[in-house]
């Protein structure tokens, strides 16, 4: 995956001034890995924003635990609640990831730092990855022809991958969307993760359609030889 040299052009020096940081982080827990990852042969990881830097989300994993986010879903009108939810860890990130040259990003062992510019505020950079990232997003993906499919081949029902949280509000509960599920490897898929992080910082800093590129042949899952057709589900730039 080549580097873009736009972070080193005139415009982006002259438009480009330091914000405040950001950290991208990709969380996961038992339960991703065995209730949704193991069934779906597919990896499955929680990718999030913090204005604390890497080293200081541990509060962030914490209250993932105690909220056991994404354990539930819904199943004949019922909610049921998977386990290994209740703790998070955050995933290692390659040593051989690399940033393009000049890009105000900094790779950590366990998180993405991000420099944003001063016109680009933490939520709208979370909702921009989010739009970014909106093809890989797990929920989505479970209704999609693309993911029915895949279903379909295992015998799996789509809603058990449409992952919801139930929140304890004063006695009372209230379940909420976990929207923030990816299909995603860390240890394939992160250098794929760094430039899409590099394209929304572009395409913020330097408005207007990004060039264009020769497509270049990905790697995608493929169910078991004897069955359906291939059914690709990854992080897309």
């Amino acid at each position: 995956m080549e580097p873009d040299k736009r972070f080193k052009s005139a415009a982006f020096r002259q438009l480009y001034r330091p914000g405040e940081r950001i950290a991208v982080y990709v969380p996961g827990c038992r339960g991703l890995r065995v209730a949704v990852g193991q069934a779906l042969h597919i990896g499955a990881w929680k990718i999030s924003t913090s204005q604390i830097e890497a080293r200081g989300i541990e509060p962030r994993l914490q209250a993932l635990g105690r909220d056991r986010y994404a354990a539930c879903y819904r199943r004949a009108g019922r909610i049921v609640e998977d386990e290994g939810f209740d703790e998070w860890v955050l995933s290692t990130l390659p040593p051989e990831l690399v940033v393009s040259p000049s890009a105000p990003i900094v790779l950590h062992g366990r998180g993405i730092e991000v420099i944003l510019p001063t016109t680009l505020s933490a939520v709208t950079f979370d909702r921009s990855l989010r739009h970014a990232l909106a093809d890989a997003e797990m929920g989505s993906w479970a209704s999609s022809p693309a993911g029915l499919e895949h279903c379909a081949w295992f015998g799996l029902s789509p809603s058990r991958f449409r992952r919801l949280t139930r929140y304890d509000m004063c006695g009372s509960a209230r379940l909420s969307k976990a929207e923030e599920i990816y299909l995603f490897k860390p240890h394939l898929q992160a250098q794929r993760l760094v430039r899409v992080i590099e394209n929304v910082v572009l395409a913020h800093v330097l408005p207007g359609p990004l060039p264009h590129r020769k497509p270049r042949a990905r790697p995608a899952y493929s169910p078991p030889a004897t069955g359906s057709s291939a059914v690709k589900a990854q992080l897309v730039m």
